[in-house]
């Protein structure tokens, strides 16, 4: 891990005090820039960086920019002696960046909330770039699609009234040869760029319908979500490629969820209600993603038909002990159930999430506390191992004794 602060004095307490926890390969540096040039080398990049956010030269924002630049993949934690409020509002421009934030720090930290934080770390690490230079051109993304090097994981969506498998949703994956499985936060916000997120996305459903009917052949009745970009929602051809693709696959649009970010709404409403209309006519469902954390209007809300909510991860992971969270989190809710849709909470990533979302009126969750995204073919030995886990972990314990 690597510790970037400032101030000499505060580094050597906390290399100090991760080095007494054992086990642990520490390294400090008082220099954003340095640690930054220091993680883009993937024979010194760090699972976890714990970042003063109020460093010299180069601050906590400007780090997340750049760590997102290169589609660092490891564990953030942000430490500052701001306050709670303000390292809130940090973390959540952190996680707007695509950075997975494991935990904030007051200074000096607590050797309790720094033991805290590894176990949350060593939940979450995920497998980095390995090369020493990650960033993308879009000529090696069209051969990846071309190559077929663009594939999808898979992550759960369960009841959280009784744990039943409900659907996954498909995410994008790249594996390349010398960096092994890349993030698509470190190639997506470059196809969209570049021209390429239509090619890219169009691959993602072909795989993503592949898929689902060879659950459906095998008796696995899941509901497969994928999202679409604001590319795709302004194609008027849109619709006749996902009826086509189903036609192929013979799979039943009714299967399928299309998930919409609220920045996806942003565009010519004319023409988004007549794609997503078209879409509704073909008897696909459609989601809202990542509702509280972009752009849409309530009026655009009234004027388009959606089947479900998806409420953000910042809203949900640790509302149960975020007055302001748990805020936002119940007006979604609310908003859904007027609007008569099913209601998802994303980014349950502990107990405390699920128990507080079930409590609060979601009705299904996704995130790390079911399931980390899942390749294909390890989803059907995951349902058996999660329904056994569920009876006896998570549905017990709310049971009333005898």
């Amino acid at each position: 891990m690597l510790v970037v602060d400032d101030d000499p004095f505060m580094l050597k307490v906390m290399r100090a005090m991760l080095e007494a926890l054992g086990g642990l390969e520490v390294h400090g540096s008082s220099n954003a820039p340095a640690a930054f040039e220091a993680i883009r080398d993937a024979r010194l990049r760090p699972d976890l960086v714990i970042l003063d956010i109020n460093m010299p030269e180069m601050d906590g924002m400007a780090f997340f920019r750049r760590l997102s630049e290169i589609g660092y993949a490891g564990c953030l934690a942000l430490c500052s002696g701001e306050g709670e409020s303000f390292l809130r509002t940090t973390a959540q421009l952190a996680q707007s960046y695509g950075l997975r934030v494991s935990g904030v720090l007051g200074k000096p930290p607590r050797p309790d909330s720094l033991r805290a934080l590894l176990g949350e770390c060593a939940g979450q690490t995920v497998q980095a770039p390995r090369s020493g230079s990650p960033e993308r051109t879009i000529d090696e993304l069209r051969h990846a699609l071309q190559a077929g090097d663009i594939f999808c994981v898979y992550q759960p969506k369960v009841s959280l009234f009784d744990g039943r498998v409900l659907g996954v949703e498909a995410l994008a994956r790249w594996r390349h040869a010398a960096d092994g499985i890349i993030p698509p936060a470190a190639f997506v916000p470059m196809a969209e760029r570049n021209g390429a997120i239509g090619p890219l996305t169009r691959r993602i459903f072909d795989l993503a319908f592949a898929q689902a009917a060879a659950w459906r052949r095998r008796g696995l009745d899941l509901l497969v979500s994928v999202n679409a970009s604001a590319h795709d929602l302004g194609g008027l051809d849109f619709p006749d490629f996902l009826l086509d693709c189903a036609r192929r696959h013979e799979v039943d649009p009714s299967w399928v969820m299309i998930e919409v970010t609220e920045s996806g709404l942003i565009q010519d409403e004319r023409l988004l209600v007549e794609v997503m209309t078209r879409l509704r006519l073909r008897q696909f469902r459609m989601s809202i993603d990542d509702f509280g954390n972009g752009y849409a209007t309530l009026g655009k809300l009234r004027d388009l038909v959606f089947d479900e909510l998806k409420i953000d991860f910042g809203f949900t992971h640790g509302a149960a002990v975020d007055p302001r969270k748990a805020a936002i989190f119940d007006a979604s809710v609310q908003v859904g159930k007027n609007l008569g849709m099913k209601l998802v909470a994303e980014g349950v990533e502990e107990a405390a999430d699920w128990v507080f979302s079930r409590a609060h009126g979601a009705e299904v969750a996704q995130g790390y506390f079911i399931a980390r995204p899942l390749n294909a073919e390890d989803v059907e030995p995951w349902l058996e191992a999660w329904l056994q886990r569920y009876r006896t972990q998570i549905a017990a314990p709310a049971e009333p004794a005898a």
